[in-house]
């Protein structure tokens, strides 16, 4: 037992081992004669912690192997993902298994200008011109830093997001229900009981319908971002051309089937002013390429939301 641990330290120290290593190789039963050959060959010992990395490494691969291929399909393009593998890098395995117990998966959203015009394999359903008119003439804003600032452009950001996979439920008279949806449900329950969102006559009171779109921005996001670890300036909903995309784009999810279920969603566009909110998604009105309004602080039993992560 002395001999192993002496060459333990000498392993880790010639190497730099880190603790984890160490702790894998002990797991595997390495003996006492292995653990001093790994001190005496340094070459053996560098190949031994190559293996160990690379085996860590795995689950960051697959990732990256499976955006690529997605956004191959979708795009027929290929994109920098530098910024998205230390973004993984930074939230680490643990958090993103963390993650996909509560439906939430990350993935990259390239920068990318969508306009109507644009064509791309896997983009089959677009946004209707309603809104690329709107967009054009000034009525669509974003909330920077407390302030409305239209949006001019339709594209995507470039940036790295968390992505609720759930498909929306069909309507039934207000009583539908989101899948598995204990985190924000129980969040929704309990500001429901407090009194500090209105309580919903149409279903349980853990149900994401009947919230409104201004119930959402001021008082369950930052309980939510909580709940996730994450700042509360890092929680929004979906963008109007994100929540049209996402479906498409992440054929492997629930939610490819969104244009298919006869509910809305609040975006996070404003429409005209702080009282106008974008909506959409409705098959009755278009599936995917559904884009309309309602005033953001009524609550509708028919409309619910889906907030997105900015990692």
């Amino acid at each position: 037992m002395e001999t192993t641990c002496a060459a333990e330290k000498e392993f880790g120290k010639e190497l730099g081992m880190v603790h984890e290593g160490i702790i894998t190789l002990r797991n595997l039963g390495l003996t006492a004669k292995g653990w001093q050959k790994m001190a005496e060959d340094k070459d053996l010992a560098g190949r031994v912690v190559a293996l160990i990395e690379g085996e860590k490494e795995t689950w960051l691969l697959k990732i990256l192997s499976a955006e690529h291929a997605r956004h191959s399909a979708f795009f027929d393009k290929e994109f920098d993902f530098t910024d998205f593998e230390a973004t993984l890098k930074k939230y680490g395995k643990k958090k993103i298994r963390f993650w996909a117990k509560l439906g939430l998966e990350p993935h990259f959203l390239p920068r990318m200008p969508m306009d109507k015009n644009l064509n791309f394999p896997g983009w089959r359903v677009k946004p209707k011109d309603w809104f690329y008119t709107q967009v054009a003439s000034g009525n669509i804003f974003r909330n920077q830093n407390g302030s409305l600032v239209a949006d001019r452009v339709v594209e995507l950001e470039g940036i790295t997001v968390l992505i609720d996979t759930r498909l929306k439920p069909a309507y039934d008279n207000g009583k539908q229900m989101w899948k598995d949806d204990s985190l924000l449900g129980g969040i929704i329950a309990n500001l429901r009981k407090q009194g500090k969102i209105e309580s919903y006559n149409d279903g349980p009171q853990s149900s994401r319908f009947g919230v409104s779109a201004d119930e959402w921005e001021n008082t369950i996001k930052p309980v939510y971002a909580a709940k996730l670890n994450l700042n509360t300036n890092q929680l929004r909903l979906e963008r109007a051309i994100e929540a049209n995309v996402i479906p498409q784009i992440y054929t492997h999810m629930p939610r490819k089937d969104d244009g298919k279920t006869n509910t809305g969603v609040w975006y996070e566009e404003y429409f005209g002013d702080r009282d106008g909110r974008l909506d959409g998604g409705d098959f009755a009105h278009g599936g995917l390429a559904d884009v309309s309004h309602g005033r953001s602080g009524v609550q509708w039993r028919y409309e619910s939301f889906r907030p997105l992560a900015v990692l």
